[in-house]
């Protein structure tokens, strides 16, 4: 039956959002953040039906998504801006997908569209009974002339003779005057009214007796019980208990069997708050109270991002002479409490995936990997199985890297060598910047107040963004570091990891990732035989589908295997691609050549668009290479060894083939001897 529902958010800055990746999330396009220089791509099941409406006074580019997204951006700069508005509404089941979008269009269209709004619109039928909409909204009107107009003006208060006034401190008296409406709450009450008389009419017109309404049951005069808004607060776990009973009570009334599975689907998967225990809520209840945010996976993530900004901020500004020592030691109590409520929710996580997933090998997964498991789990409302549980847990662990880098810096990361290049770069500017006043990197590190102030605004202008670049750096290092050896320890679980240069760590990573993508242990056999005879991963038809994306052809979704997707968007592992697709003889040469040049072009714009925008910033293109080629480099004796440094079998064998090698030498040496010994008697020299 339908259903009402419509709620509105805002996208902004000071939440750390960015209007280019939601656009990308909603529409399924892959589009690329200018501001960032890198691309947003969220593969989907089902591509959404997605397109863009214009008003009157509109450019023409306001109608290419990329375009529209990076010029709002690029408009308002403020930490604290607020991109676009969004609203969520459920669409009417009763209705054919081409009824619901043309119902879709005319509201959106007279409701905002026609008030100066441009609206992204994106359409998801991921499941057959949740049909819904996403759009996005300008909040900046157009001039006449088509460029963006002001959302507010200031008005000066004048006295009774028309002279500014001004405040007791000496400031002059003004007041914020709203060009356009659309925030009001009074808006938001209208555009929902709206929504369900739309619907009603078509409804209506259809001769299908369903209504809905903006109004609560009480407004209504329905005796029935709601649901209460769960929201983020101490209040959510009672809150939940009590519209679990609310949907129980519904369920025993109501014989519909969809709204049954979905009601027992849900009170099933409530994975979190179910397994907490009496003692856990009252902690989470204290540390909620302590974060000012209630304990949740993704919250925790939002509070780590906002605390590593705070505390670059608030170092710096003690590099300069400010007093910050209280939000220092309010900084050092959260990062405790945030600590505490990661452990608290580890242990849930682990309690809840062992319920839900008790077939996973926890020594297979990581951390991590449970919590965006458990994340996905609740936010689809499905425990996943089989082959997909696997392709989940393989699309997570190629998401993770890039979530985790992008927590602490916007950052785009190609490689570990181009990482210590820019470290070292960074280190030399700021080296000579300190040398002006015989400092060195050592004083930093142990700043006092004051210390910068005998410098000029311009040299602490260097050093502020040298210091934000280091510890940018140093953050991102440490995820990778991380990373890499997570994935390397599962693969190579008696490795000594300590003794492998993160370069080297790198290209076996990037090895493992393409051809043990579940992570397996490797055996040394394994990886004799790969180099000898390097497996082939894809079949024809995979590599002419790989190839077609690259040259533009089909979208990154359009690919069914997901290990082919996440081999694409990482430039080694595209590069064993590439020199798997030349050993297929149904592929000819000139077909890769032109599809390198063409990504190389493109990669070209890209690295001269970030190093305008981003201090250091150097290109590292991979070079082309076959598969046997890499996989006798990643794994050379020395690495072999390391590798293997606690594998007793590969020990044992290592030793034996030394022995044979030493007594093949011994009799080596030996039959030139007693060669040089005939030689010297007389006898025949053979």
């Amino acid at each position: 039956m339908a259903i009402f529902h419509m709620s509105f958010s805002n996208i902004s800055a000071g939440k750390g959002r960015s209007a280019i990746a939601s656009a990308a999330y909603r529409s399924g396009e892959k589009l690329f953040d200018d501001k960032e220089g890198r691309h947003y791509f969220y593969a989907r099941s089902v591509m959404p039906e997605s397109f863009i409406l214009t008003p009157k006074n509109a450019p023409e580019w306001a109608s290419d998504r990329e375009q529209l997204w990076n010029e709002v951006e690029t408009k308002d700069r403020k930490s604290n801006s607020r991109y676009a508005k969004e609203f969520n509404v459920a669409l009417p089941v009763e209705l054919s997908e081409s009824e619901q979008k043309e119902l879709l269009t005319k509201y959106v269209q007279e409701n905002f569209v026609d008030e100066g709004m441009v609206a992204d619109v994106a359409i998801h039928r991921d499941h057959p009974d949740n049909p819904h909409a996403h759009v996005m909204l300008t909040n900046r009107p157009f001039n006449p002339d088509g460029t963006w107009g002001q959302k507010t003006k200031t008005e000066y208060i004048l006295d009774s003779h028309g002279n500014k006034t001004k405040t007791p401190a000496g400031n002059v008296r003004n007041r914020k005057i709203w060009l356009v409406d659309w925030d009001k709450k009074e808006k938001i009450t209208e555009w929902r009214h709206n929504w369900a008389v739309s619907v009603n009419q078509v409804l209506e017109q259809k001769n299908i007796p369903d209504r809905i309404s903006e109004k609560s049951f009480e407004d209504q005069g329905i005796n029935e019980v709601p649901t209460q808004h769960e929201g983020i607060n101490s209040k959510r776990h009672e809150r939940k208990e009590f519209n679990q009973q609310v949907k129980d009570y519904r369920k025993a009334k109501a014989s519909y069997k969809n709204n049954q599975e979905k009601v027992i689907n849900r009170g099933h998967l409530d994975s979190l708050s179910k397994h907490f225990s009496f003692n856990e809520k009252r902690v989470v209840k204290e540390l909620s109270h302590e974060l000012k945010t209630y304990i949740s996976l993704e919250n925790l993530d939002d509070k780590r991002r906002m605390l590593f900004n705070w505390k670059n901020s608030a170092l710096i500004k003690h590099a300069v002479g400010e007093d910050v020592t209280k939000q220092l030691l309010t900084i050092n109590q959260q990062e405790s409490s945030l600590k505490k409520a990661d452990e608290l929710l580890n242990k849930v996580v682990d309690r809840t995936t062992k319920k839900l997933y008790p077939e996973l090998n926890f020594e297979q997964t990581t951390q991590a990997e449970r919590r965006e498991l458990i994340k996905e789990t609740d936010s689809e409302q499905t425990v996943f199985k089989g082959s997909e549980l696997n392709e989940r847990l393989m699309n997570i662990r190629d998401d993770l890297l890039t979530q985790q880098l992008l927590t602490f810096t916007k950052r785009p990361y190609v490689g570990f060598k181009l990482l210590m290049q820019q470290e070292k770069e960074v280190k030399i500017e700021l080296k000579y910047t300190l040398m002006i006043h015989d400092d060195s990197l050592e004083s930093l590190e142990h700043v006092d107040q004051g210390l910068l102030e005998k410098y000029s605004p311009t040299e602490q202008q260097k050093i502020t963004r040298a210091v934000k670049d280091l510890r940018a750096i140093m953050a991102v290092k440490q995820v990778i570091k991380t990373q890499y050896q997570e994935v390397l320890r599962r693969a190579f679980p008696n490795g000594n990891f300590n003794e492998l240069p993160m370069i080297k760590q790198e290209q076996a990573y990037t090895a493992v990732m393409y051809y043990d993508p579940v992570l397996k242990p490797c055996q040394a056999e394994t990886i004799e035989q790969w180099q000898a005879n390097p497996p082939q991963v894809f079949s024809p038809q995979e590599h002419q589908q790989g190839l077609a994306y690259l040259s533009g052809q089909l979208s990154l979704d359009q690919l069914e295997n997901h290990h082919l997707q996440r081999v694409l968007k990482h430039d080694g592992t595209k590069q064993l691609f590439f020199g798997e697709c030349k050993a297929d003889p149904t592929i000819k040469n000139s077909q890769i050549e032109k599809i390198q040049k063409q990504l190389k072009g493109q990669q070209a714009k890209d690295d001269q668009y970030r190093k305008a925008n981003m201090g250091h910033y150097q290109p590292l293109n991979y070079k082309p290479v076959s598969p046997d080629y890499y996989l006798k480099t990643a794994f050379s004796d020395a690495i072999m060894t390391v590798l293997y440094a606690r594998d007793e079998d590969y020990q044992r064998q290592k030793q034996a083939q030394g022995l044979k090698e030493t007594e093949w030498e011994m009799t080596k040496k030996q039959r030139q001897h007693q060669t040089r010994n005939r030689h010297e008697d007389g006898g025949m020299h053979l």
